[in-house]
């Protein structure tokens, strides 16, 4: 009560951007920053999920991002998640039953920072049926994670709440999956995603994470956007995938830059209109 009135407060107040602290977990105090609509709110909230290898990054690294969106109306909230692997990396040294742990942690995270916004709907402008997921790289990965996700079974308690309270959709920049089965029709929600062909860190297609070799511990197979997106597009499902011929892991990083495409592609889908599988590619130098 204490903290919902602190939020009442700031929203009362005007202020653009406050912090709510959602979680305390193993010592850590999990918060958000909530970037309020500014202008005339168009209905949309924006959670995401910042990247850094599971070991780094913080929800202020993607604040070009947030108020891109939130000039144009939206309602954004960028959250803080433990970071499994900090004074570590997500590297091919890690054995990988350790980097499954880093990606089940940030899921648990962002599930239930994804579950304090929907109760608490109300008191912080959100409309719980136009909840839109984003993340990049660690964080692309963790939303993909709580989308399809191959940890339910270990924690019903947690995430058959997900099954009533749909996500309208989400955004992708240069994230994976450690496992494609979960990614049906059922279970698919219209996708913007982002990604560099030459990615040398997370799969543009289906390789092993930053290319590991098989007789290094960190060794194992992720399935990048466009192995997501061809599926999805298989489903017939929609979703728009924007590849960048010839660049790296640095497209993750562009949803600071492109937020008009972000914009176009949710006002698309918050219109309710008909939507296809749609790839667009970017030549190299544009």
């Amino acid at each position: 009560m204490r903290l919902l009135c602190l939020l009442l407060l700031c929203s009362i107040g005007g202020s653009a951007q406050s912090r709510i602290d959602y979680a305390v977990k193993d010592q850590d105090t999990l918060y958000m920053l909530h970037f309020a609509p500014q202008g005339t709110p168009n209905g949309m909230t924006v959670m995401h999920v910042h990247g850094g290898g599971f070991s780094g990054g913080s929800p202020d690294g993607d604040r070009a991002f947030a108020e891109g969106l939130q000039a144009r109306g939206y309602n954004v909230f960028s959250i803080s998640y433990r970071l499994f692997l900090k004074g570590s990396d997500f590297g091919c040294g890690t054995a990988t039953p350790v980097k499954l742990k880093a990606i089940a942690t940030a899921v648990e995270d962002v599930a239930d920072a994804a579950r304090f916004l929907l109760e608490n709907g109300k008191a912080l402008q959100v409309d719980t049926s136009k909840l839109y997921l984003s993340g990049s790289s660690a964080g692309a990965e963790a939303i993909l994670h709580l989308l399809y996700n191959p940890f339910a079974a270990s924690d019903r308690q947690r995430y058959d709440y997900f099954k009533k309270q749909r996500f309208k959709g989400a955004l992708v920049f240069a994230g994976g999956l450690v496992d494609i089965n979960p990614v049906d029709k059922h279970t698919w929600v219209p996708t913007l995603f982002m990604h560099g062909t030459t990615d040398e860190l997370v799969p543009y297609g289906t390789a092993a994470h930053r290319f590991c070799r098989a007789d290094q511990p960190g060794w194992m197979i992720m399935f990048g956007d466009k192995s997501i997106y061809e599926k999805g597009k298989r489903m017939q499902q929609p979703g728009l995938l924007y590849t960048y011929v010839g660049r790296g892991h640095e497209v993750s990083g562009y949803m600071n830059r492109e937020v008009p495409k972000i914009d176009q592609f949710l006002q698309q889908v918050n219109s309710g209109k008909k939507m296809n599988a749609q790839e667009i590619i970017v030549p190299k130098g544009k």
